[in-house]
């Protein structure tokens, strides 16, 4: 009976973190963006879970889990304005492994003695030839103070059964970037996707390869070594192959 209530009281919490999500999109579209291409064919979108589906035991923990990941996803990725995030997005999930990349800074925090390799946002293109920090610091709405350096880049790959979610970049205010005169506005014409993976954020990942076997939810990313990854200035240098882009 326990475990009965517990599984309800997930959908239910899913089901209201759902209606504020809808609640709080642009009245005259509803994240009505197209996914690139190289997105596009390898996810599908997920709008809603459907309970009435959910036959037995085992199907019921894997739609709790679910569940549980979605309704984590919309809270933690949709910002209001001025807080960063997402505005809108949509939930997907992956049926075919693709590249996702990181900028991150690689000198370790003082206090932890880690750096910002590993983290929630993500996009599905490294920087582009030609593009500063600055400039992609405004593309991506990304404050010195969420990442100082953005000096290395890590690409990733992630695996069947992941869910994420994408959407433009939500506008960041002068107080969320704790910084005077820093503040970015936010992607209106939805140019620079950005991709929220919850699992991410709040798990370490292991490095893997496609042979890995699936056993849970840890394990829908792979990542290299940290030696493997290229400098910020290797891929606006234009060093990338095209394969990359």
């Amino acid at each position: 009976m326990k475990q009965k209530i517990s599984f309800h009281s997930m959908v239910n919490a899913a089901a209201i973190t759902l209606v504020a999500f809808l609640l709080t999109l642009p009245t005259t579209s509803q994240a009505d963006f197209l996914l690139p291409s190289t997105i596009r064919e390898n996810v599908e979108v997920i709008s809603t879970f459907d309970s009435k589906q959910v036959v037995t035991a085992t199907e019921k923990a894997r739609y709790a889990e679910q569940q549980q990941v979605y309704a984590n996803l919309i809270g933690n990725a949709l910002k209001p304005e001025g807080d960063g995030g997402v505005y809108e997005g949509k939930v997907l999930k992956v049926n075919k492994t693709f590249p996702i990349y990181r900028v991150y800074t690689k000198k370790g925090d003082p206090k932890t003695g880690r750096n910002n390799r590993f983290g929630g946002w993500w996009t599905h293109v490294p920087p582009g030839k030609g593009i500063s920090k600055a400039d992609y610091r405004r593309r991506y709405e990304i404050c010195e103070s969420f990442n100082r350096d953005l000096d290395r880049v890590v690409q990733c790959r992630i695996y069947p059964g992941a869910l994420l979610l994408i959407g433009p970049g939500q506008s960041v205010s002068e107080d969320t970037c704790r910084k005077p005169g820093e503040s970015f506005a936010s992607d209106t014409g939805r140019d620079n996707l950005q991709i929220y993976i919850f699992e991410m954020f709040n798990h370490n990942f292991l490095s893997r390869n496609g042979e890995t076997p699936l056993q849970d939810i840890e394990q829908y990313i792979g990542c290299p070594a940290e030696s493997d990854d290229r400098s910020f200035d290797w891929y606006s240098g234009g060093k990338a192959p095209l394969s990359d882009n």
